[in-house]
């Protein structure tokens, strides 16, 4: 046996020691909750689970980045939505400017809520900002490639004369000299007119580094257009041998029955009649059952009475002395006796002067004739003459009255009064006429001749420009080179190319509706993209929260403690310390054995 040294107690006091360590380590995970505290636990692991760390804390930071861009492009976007709208208003108001019955004053009026709008979508492209960065009025453009060019052209043409030729017969005095063909009138007028049309693209480049840019091809053309026209009128007068134009013929109104009396192209020339029938000591509506064609000789009408069983024929004749017999027949087949009264009204030709049988003049006022049996009357007038003759026929009419006011025109009134026996009829009439024109007819030749002299000048400006748009760079990632670019554009009134909108001087009207359109198409271009990138920017903050959640997720596993696995082995090692410990002291009374030999 050995006393200098107790092998035993330095194997359990060692034994000891480790599950002591065991039991302090299991209890620093336990209160700590993490499986690595120092490097010492997990030095490769220390490692990847701060890398992680560093990732984790990255993406949320990106997570918060993007946030602040979607906030920056909904910023941009609002202020290009309100300026969409007032651009609507712009092309409502244009459209509305351009309805020729406006006057003056409304187009003024029309043109100063335009420039209102326009100084408003200057003030708003400069006022949307985003912690203090303008957003809408950026001109600091860098110009990549500039291709730009303005063009004029210049035209004239004198297109062939177009004449109109408008030939009508006219009546003249007799001894009316023909005439040749003469200029009666002459003018000169001048009209500018003006076209514009526009097109707009705006179209995305990649630089061969892959930096976004942008092409931008503009085409404005303006077309004028200058038309001076003189129209002269030429004029030229022809006699006419034609008799047609002497021969006299009648038109009567469709459903009436007023006839015209006159020769070709002269209605009214001879004069005009009416009639109203009364049957029974009532008017009726007159209906025609037939009639010959307007204008034909001899003529003819036959007519009825709804309610009764009358009718009548009319007949209109072209005697040898140039004169209109004027003749009834009317047919009763009726069971009774009908009482019948047809009035006439007998307008002669123009400024007539009315003359009895024996030649003396009618005096002035009225004047009645009872009964008016083989009278005749002659009415001269200044362009045509005509007579009235009394009766035709044996039935003379009732009464006669003329009217001959002293300044004005005379009128011939008379009237049948009589009885139509059932199942009879009664011939009757009288003769207009004859006829005579004082004038003659010519043929007047109107021509007119239209001559033009157009110039037309063309300008187009073309801007044709590769540009990199000033950009704000939001770090979408945790990492290096994992941003998301937002371009920032110039839509103040000079981007929009609608500076000088407006409808009066020195605005082009017709420019007015295609610029306000080519605004729009601008607007809603960048609009389009901002939403796009707004888009896209969601789907990079879904996945920005995703991958931080993974990696959360990936770094738990190896930094957090198990914590089950963790008291399991802090009690085993509470268990194993006691046991040493008692077998420690077992172990320190190995040496008190030797006294117990020395005591024997």
């Amino acid at each position: 046996m050995k006393i200098s040294h107790n092998i035993p107690a330095y194997r359990i006091n060692n034994t000891l020691q480790k599950n002591s360590k065991a039991s302090s380590s299991s209890l620093e995970k336990l209160s700590s909750g993490l499986r690595i505290n120092t490097a010492s636990d997990d030095a490769a692991g220390l490692a990847i689970s701060e890398k992680m760390r560093a990732q984790i804390r990255g993406l949320y930071q990106a997570s918060r980045n993007v946030q602040d861009g979607i906030s920056l492009i909904q910023t941009a976007e609002g202020g290009l939505q309100e300026i969409s709208e007032i651009l609507q208003r712009q092309r409502e108001l244009t459209i509305r400017g351009l309805n020729d019955p406006l006057t003056d004053e409304d187009r003024r009026k029309i043109d100063t809520e335009i420039h209102q709008l326009t100084d408003e979508i200057e003030s708003l492209s400069k006022k949307t900002s985003f912690n203090t960065m303008n957003l809408l009025a950026r001109t600091d453009y860098k110009i990549l490639a500039d291709r730009s060019s303005s063009i004029s052209a210049f035209s004239a043409s004198d297109p062939p004369p177009v004449s109109s030729i408008n030939k009508t017969i006219v009546f003249k005095p007799r001894g009316t000299p023909e005439e040749a063909r003469h200029v009666i009138s002459s003018s000169d007028t001048s009209e500018t007119t003006h076209t514009f049309s526009n097109t707009n693209n705006i179209t995305p480049l990649v630089l061969p580094d892959g930096t976004e840019a942008f092409n931008e091809y503009n085409v404005d053309t303006l077309t004028t257009t200058k038309t001076d026209t003189n129209k002269t009128v030429y004029e030229s007068l022809t006699a006419v041998n034609d008799p047609e134009f002497s021969k006299p013929a009648y038109w009567y109104s469709h459903g009436m029955n007023k006839t015209s009396f006159g020769p070709r192209h002269s209605i009214d020339a001879y004069g005009s009649m009416l009639e109203d029938i009364e049957v029974n000591g009532s008017s009726r509506e007159v209906e025609y059952t037939s009639r010959s064609n307007s204008g034909s000789d001899p003529a003819w009408d036959h007519m009825w009475f709804p309610g009764t069983n009358l009718s009548v024929m009319r007949y209109r004749t072209l005697l040898a002395d140039n004169s209109m017999e004027i003749r009834y027949e009317i047919t009763n087949k009726d069971s009774f006796n009908m009482n019948v009264n047809l009035s006439n009204i007998v307008n002669p030709p123009a400024n007539s002067v009315i003359t009895g049988a024996g030649g003396s003049p009618l005096a002035n006022g009225h004047t009645v004739i009872s009964p008016p049996g083989g009278s005749s009357f002659s009415m001269t007038g200044t362009v045509a003459n005509a007579g009235i003759q009394f009766p035709l026929g044996s039935v003379s009419p009732t009464e006669l009255s003329i009217d001959n006011p002293a300044a004005g025109q005379p009128q011939v009134n008379f009237n049948w009064q009589l009885t139509v026996p059932s199942g009879s009829s009664v011939t009757f009439g009288f003769k207009y006429g004859p006829f005579s024109l004082n004038y003659e007819p010519f043929e007047q030749t109107q021509e007119t001749v239209e001559t033009k002299h157009i110039e037309t000048t063309v300008n187009t400006d073309i801007t044709d420009i590769d540009y990199l748009p000033p950009k704000l760079t939001i770090q979408a990632g945790a990492n290096k080179d994992e941003t998301l670019v937002i371009p920032l554009f110039n839509v103040g009134t000079q981007g929009l190319g609608i500076k000088d909108l407006g409808l009066l001087p020195p605005s082009i009207p017709e420019q007015a509706l295609a610029k306000a359109d080519g605004a729009i198409e601008k607007v809603l271009h960048y609009r389009a993209m901002y939403g796009a990138l707004q888009n896209r920017m969601e789907h990079t903050l879904n996945n920005v929260n995703n991958s931080a959640e993974n990696q959360m997720t990936a770094e738990s596993r190896i930094r957090d403690a198990d914590m089950a696995k963790e008291i399991s082995n802090m009690t085993k090692s509470n268990m194993l310390m006691q046991a040493a410990q008692t077998m420690l002291a077992q172990a320190n009374q190995h040496p008190q054995a030797v006294l117990q030999l020395l005591k024997g």
